[in-house]
């Protein structure tokens, strides 16, 4: 018989069912995986050629437990960060595309970059707060100052 539904998307239940479904997603890799949701990550200190193929080693596992369990990676989707200077910056594939390098990347909130550095998170928040802000001005006609920082501590400083 064929299952042409599943559970509701949104729902608590959908959240538990696909971590079950992919609890075992991290089996036979040798360097770090994070789990969050449907977001993945794979990490590991790459200094040589060794290193190197034992991560695409672990890529090619993810391949093989999406073939098995039939769940996609979006490739296109999937992102390349070197963090350091040191790092060799090496190329890496997977169903034969090659990784979109990124030096910077936005994850749960909060920016990253291959620099580590904090300046691109600052900006980021600076920017997102000035937008509110020009939101809450160019629509609140009274602005009275009780009414104005209720807006600024629920809108503004939340982000």
């Amino acid at each position: 018989m064929k299952v042409l539904s599943g559970v509701p998307q949104g729902s608590v239940l959908g959240a538990l069912l696909f971590l079950v479904y992919i609890n075992d997603l991290d089996t036979g890799l040798i360097n770090e995986l994070l789990k969050f949701a449907d977001d993945t990550k794979v990490f590991g200190k790459i200094t040589d050629g060794s290193d190197r193929e034992s991560f695409h080693e672990d890529l090619n596992i993810l391949v093989n437990w999406t073939d098995k369990w039939m769940m996609e990676f979006n490739v296109r989707k999937c992102k390349l960060m070197h963090v350091g200077r040191s790092n060799a910056n090496f190329k890496y594939t997977v169903r034969g595309n090659t990784l979109q390098k990124t030096s910077s990347e936005k994850d749960l909130g909060v920016m990253i970059t291959d620099d580590g550095k904090t300046s691109s998170q600052c900006q980021y928040v600076y920017n997102k707060a000035i937008r509110i802000l020009g939101m809450i001005n160019r629509t609140i006609r009274y602005k009275e100052r009780g009414i104005m920082v209720r807006l600024y501590k629920s809108l503004v400083r939340r982000t």
